[in-house]
């Protein structure tokens, strides 16, 4: 088990210590984005008028809100890429079905060609007894 990495960080004024297996600079940053949101609440239309108490509940009510949206976004890109996967396969499916469908022209036109050689050779030879006999 790695050892935990204890970091004193500041939010609205007050210095705390948290504990914890991530990084010192990641728990710095979590610390500044609680700060940031606190400082967003205090600073809004009715923000002064909050005790420390009703500060916190409102801070986790907005970043569960957060929360919740980025999770319905993350979701949603989820879906997203799940039909984009599922138009490629079909796609790819319709690809290979063209792949096979030329692959018989291409048979056919080949033996049309063969077909137009054997005709026009029998063509240039009813010609040719037809001059002979004129």
């Amino acid at each position: 088990m790695s050892p935990k990495n204890n970091t004193k960080v500041l939010i609205n004024g007050n210095v705390y210590t948290l504990s914890g297996d991530e990084s010192e600079e990641y728990i710095q940053r979590v610390a500044l984005y609680i700060n940031n949101k606190m400082d967003e609440i205090k600073h809004s239309d009715n923000g002064q008028l909050l005790n420390t108490r009703l500060l916190n509940v409102l801070l986790a009510i907005n970043i569960a809100d957060e929360l919740f949206k980025e999770r319905d976004l993350n979701n949603l890109m989820k879906d997203q890429s799940r039909d984009k996967d599922q138009v490629i396969a079909n796609l790819k499916e319709q690809i290979f079905k063209l792949d096979q469908e030329k692959s018989g022209l291409v048979s056919k036109i080949t033996l049309l060609e063969n077909e137009v050689k054997t005709h026009k050779k029998e063509l240039d030879e009813y010609i040719r007894i037809f001059e002979e006999n004129n």
